[in-house]
């Protein structure tokens, strides 16, 4: 085990931090450790013990770019600092002010208030950030003549902090205006709208961001943009006066606005920028027709940036609208209805219970936890794995119980009502692949794990039935729940295999997409039902179980990741590699709207609230939950993302990597 940081503490004991993530507490008087915290998800780069009110805690900032507050009599991490846009270097406590300070590899310092830090509801309040003038990573602090000592790679600074009273410090909560529109100004806002949208290539809408204020929360706001040209439209939000990094989660956002469609762009505020002294943004939208460049989507922020390069070098025309930003309360919000938590613990999975207000999540360190189902309250938090991610995790609801699978196709059940383990379920898989699957049964008391192994909780979650193929790897699987003896599984090799729960081989295979398929659903339009798959050659395609054959193509894109059926609106949901949400018409399968949810990264998992239009996204680093709309689906958009294959030949499939991909 390599140590690489070592903190003491004045009671005879000590912490180290090591290359596994984990956090280590000692005593002098035993060369084992006590006890060990797990939480990062990267190195722990700083770490350093502090008493407030009689308590003891032990803080610790790490390459995941959040610092965690731990209880050392609970051994439980009570805080997460997610304010940070780059790795946590340093921290320092200062105790006469209650404040504890950290330093960021981006060269900025965080003040955060830890008046309540006893209070688990309470999280510290982020009351400013610094950013001192000398360039290079704050890699140590320290408090000197009652002043804060800053020592950064080329340079040593101190700053007075006694003499700034951060606590006392008035926040206007009415309406604080973020940005100065350098164009047009306050006015009637519907009237330069529809200036814009008769000179510009994008309609875009609002022109002013309103952020409801709400502390200590990430702040999202949408922002639509309509293309109404007949040629696809690139574009890239951007703040020209350089401040969005302290701001925003992810400045600038680029994509592309498929002709005839809108897109919605996410904006999200950091929970901490509401301080008068961060008002004077430049935010500008600019947009450029792709022309004859065969661009679906940009891959990274630099292939956003060399495309509005070359478009000025060759004098391409770049369209700007500027646009403004201002806080507001709560009742002055009429945009989408849209939650959003940052997570740094890698999601790997997600389900919503049918019936209680409740989302489950399994991750890359081995935890499973519960939140409320606007995700801005954990209500539990429990290891299922010291070594392998929690891949699936699922409710049963009618028996209360969860269930989560691990890499190594343990099956784990628990108590719902108290989140205790029942037991620990090990099963020989299959020879339909390794992939790491899970899927409930809607009315039969069977569970379909890895290698597709049919389990029954009713006796003792015996194995039930092994289901063989031909083809390799499932890599994904559904029940039908309108058929109950009936199931679908999606193959690396590209195959879709329709099976029946009294027969181990397959009923007949769906062939036709390129690559692995990575996600299934059922989906009912009238008395007519449709298999849905997304596969990593991004496409969705819609089959005909009837006629056994795919009846339409979506084209995504993006290697897809995920789908949803929306129980109760007409609406297919697909989650793609590069973050974009698509909306289908699951009437006439065309795009309805494209959706950008910024720097989350790949969208990995879908859940809808049961009889609601709530959905929840989960990206690899990010939780969403937002409304569905039924004025989105008025009229189809995108008619070049509909590819009718009636009656077309089969494809041919492809080989691909065998490595999990994300």
């Amino acid at each position: 085990m390599t140590i690489l940081r070592v903190a003491f503490n004045p009671n005879d004991t000590f912490a180290t931090a090591s290359m596994d993530c984990t956090v280590e507490v000692w005593s002098l008087d035993s060369p084992e450790f006590i006890y060990t915290l797990v939480g990062h998800s990267s190195i722990v780069n700083c770490l350093d013990f502090f008493t407030c009110d009689d308590q003891e805690y032990l803080v610790t900032g790490s390459h995941d770019q959040t610092a965690k507050i731990w209880d050392l009599q609970k051994m439980m991490c009570i805080h997460t600092l997610e304010a940070f846009v780059s790795p946590v270097m340093s921290l320092l406590y200062q105790p006469d002010l209650q404040i504890l300070i950290t330093g960021s590899q981006d060269g900025a310092i965080y003040l955060w208030s830890t008046r309540n830090c006893g209070n688990y509801s309470c999280p510290p309040a982020l009351n400013r950030i610094i950013k001192v003038g000398c360039a290079g990573a704050v890699y140590h602090l320290a408090c000197v003549m009652g002043g804060l000592l800053i020592g950064k790679e080329n340079a040593v600074a101190i700053i007075d902090v006694d003499d700034v009273n951060y606590q006392e410090q008035p926040t206007d909560k009415s309406e604080q205006q973020l940005s100065a529109c350098t164009t047009h100004h306050a006015g009637d806002m519907s009237k330069q709208e529809k200036a814009w949208s008769k000179s510009k290539l994008l309609d875009v809408h609002p022109l002013e961001l309103r952020f409801p204020y709400c502390p200590n929360e990430p702040i999202p706001c949408s922002l639509h943009l309509t293309n109404n040209t007949d040629e696809n439209v690139a574009f890239r939000l951007v703040d020209k006066s350089g401040k969005s990094p302290w701001c925003f989660t992810k400045l600038p956002l680029c994509g592309i606005v498929p002709h005839g469609s809108t897109y919605t762009l996410t904006v999200t505020m950091k929970e901490e920028m509401k301080l008068k002294e961060e008002t004077d943004f430049d935010l500008v939208i600019q947009s450029s027709l792709l022309g004859d460049k065969y661009i679906e989507v940009f891959n990274d922020q630099s292939e956003s940036d060399t495309f509005f390069k070359e478009a000025k070098l060759f004098g391409n025309m770049v369209h700007e609208v500027t646009l403004k930003a201002v806080y507001v309360q709560y009742g002055e919000i009429t945009s989408e209805n849209i939650s959003v938590k940052y997570n740094p613990d890698s999601l790997w999975s997600l389900d919503a219970h049918p019936t209680e207000p409740w989302i489950l999540t399994g991750h890359n360190s081995g935890y499973a936890r519960i939140w409320n189902n606007e995700m801005k309250f954990l209500i539990n938090s429990f290891k299922v794995s010291d070594q392998d991610a929690v891949s699936c995790v699922k409710f049963i609801a009618r028996k209360q119980l969860i269930v989560a699978m691990t890499d190594l196709a343990h099956l784990h059940v628990y108590d719902c009502s108290c989140v205790t383990k029942i037991e620990k379920i090990s099963f020989e898989r299959g020879d339909y692949g390794t992939s790491t699957l899970l899927a409930v049964h809607p009315i039969l008391p069977y569970v379909l794990a890895s290698g597709l192994v049919l389990l029954n909780w009713d006796l003792s979650w015996k194995t039930t039935r092994i289901f063989e193929s031909e083809a390799v790897t499932a890599e994904t699987v559904v029940f039908n729940t309108r058929d109950t003896n009936s199931f679908a599984s999606g193959s690396y090799d590209g195959e879709v295999q329709v099976w029946r729960l009294d027969s181990s081989d397959p009923e007949y295979s769906l062939i036709g997409h390129l690559k692995k398929v990575t996600c299934l659903d059922f989906v009912t339009c009238g008395d007519q039902q449709y298999l849905i798959s997304g596969s990593y050659d991004s496409t969705v395609k819609i089959w005909d179980l009837q006629k056994r054959e795919c009846i339409c193509t979506l084209e995504a894109m993006s290697p897809v990741h995920c789908v949803l059926a929306h129980p109760n609106l007409p609406v297919i949901i697909t989650g793609t590699e590069h973050g974009i949400i698509h909306l289908w018409n699951s009437t006439d399968f065309r795009l309805k709207r494209t959706i950008s949810l910024g720097g989350g990264g790949p969208v990995i998992t879908l859940g809808c609230l049961m009889g609601s239009p709530r959905v929840v996204i989960g990206q690899e680093n990010a939780f969403f939950a937002m409304d569905i709309h039924d004025d989105w689906g008025g009229q189809p958009q995108g008619r070049d993302n509909f590819i009718g294959l009636l009656g077309s030949s089969l494809e041919e499939a492809l080989p691909a990597k065998r490595h999990r991909q994300w």
